[in-house]
């Protein structure tokens, strides 16, 4: 028996789907269909992982000599169905959605626009009922991203430029706004480790795919660095001539200039996490040759 019948045996065996096996194993459903057609080899990490999986050794798994390629008949019992628990994220899902909603109608009756301050309740909530897993690592972007918006539109404080303004307004005027930009570029940067080293192993299954878009990635940054140095040279030279849509043009200086903010650090993360996955990718196949 060759490598991919036996995979495909052992999985049978298990009564697990391709899709079931694959969110195991991290990968995609393509890479098992290819693994048990013999049009890919998985790579040891996931061949490590598919032994405990199937509770087999890996010698057994690879060589495949204990097994025989058989048609797998169920049993013709009556099987009593039993209803399984409510999943954890489930159940927290459910209620940060209540709780979201009760005080998303409290706060709009009493506060009108306040309402909003219940949307992190209901976006964690629908995190919680739509993703299987990685949902407490969904959650905690999405915190991050409500308060960066916050403390850039609210209190011009950024996590990134609070390297360059240190030492000049709005920071050099208030040791507070010091404090909250130097602690919320330490969370930044824990955000991007975290991502890093959760993705860093994620199998590439296309490299050119993956490629492009990391070069899309840079560009688009790279972009936005022009168009907002651009839109300041521009409202520098408005100031300058006393011109009249100087306060119009600043509101939207100051707008873009949050959105960008708050944009910049998934920006990053993004374009580290796929040079790191490429960056594994070639390594382990040079450990391979």
């Amino acid at each position: 028996m060759n490598f991919g019948e036996t995979i495909y045996t052992l999985r049978m065996q298990n009564n697990l789907s391709q899709g079931e096996l694959a969110d195991k194993l991290e990968v995609s459903r393509q890479s098992v269909s290819k693994w048990e057609n013999n049009m890919a080899v998985p790579e040891l990490d996931k061949i490590i992982r598919m032994s405990e999986i199937f509770g087999v050794t890996v010698d057994s798994l690879v060589k495949g000599e204990e097994y025989t390629k058989q048609e797998i008949v169920q049993p013709q019992t009556v099987v009593q169905v039993v209803k399984e628990p409510m999943e954890k994220r489930v159940i927290a899902g459910i209620l940060l959605l209540a709780l979201g909603g009760v005080a998303f109608i409290l706060l709009l009756a009493l506060t009108g626009l306040g309402c909003f301050y219940a949307l992190p309740v209901l976006l964690c909530g629908a995190i919680c009922m739509l993703c299987k897993k990685n949902v407490g690592f969904y959650c905690t972007w999405l915190i991050y991203i409500i308060v960066s918006a916050f403390l850039a539109t609210s209190t011009a404080v950024s996590s990134w430029n609070v390297i360059f303004y240190t030492f000049r307004a709005p920071y050099s005027d208030s040791s507070v706004f010091l404090l909250i930009g130097w602690i919320w570029f330490a969370v930044m940067l824990a955000m991007l480790i975290w991502s890093v080293a959760k993705f860093y192993k994620r199998t590439v299954e296309n490299k050119k795919k993956t490629v492009a878009s990391l070069v899309c990635t840079v560009v688009y940054k790279i972009a936005d660095y022009v168009a907002i140095k651009a839109m300041f040279a521009h409202y520098i030279k408005l100031l300058e001539a006393n011109d009249p849509n100087t306060i119009t043009f600043d509101s939207i200086l100051v707008g873009v200039n949050a959105v960008s903010t708050v944009i910049e650090p998934i920006v990053f993360t993004i374009i580290l996490v796929q040079f790191s996955r490429i960056l594994y990718s070639c390594l382990s196949e040079k450990r391979k040759v």
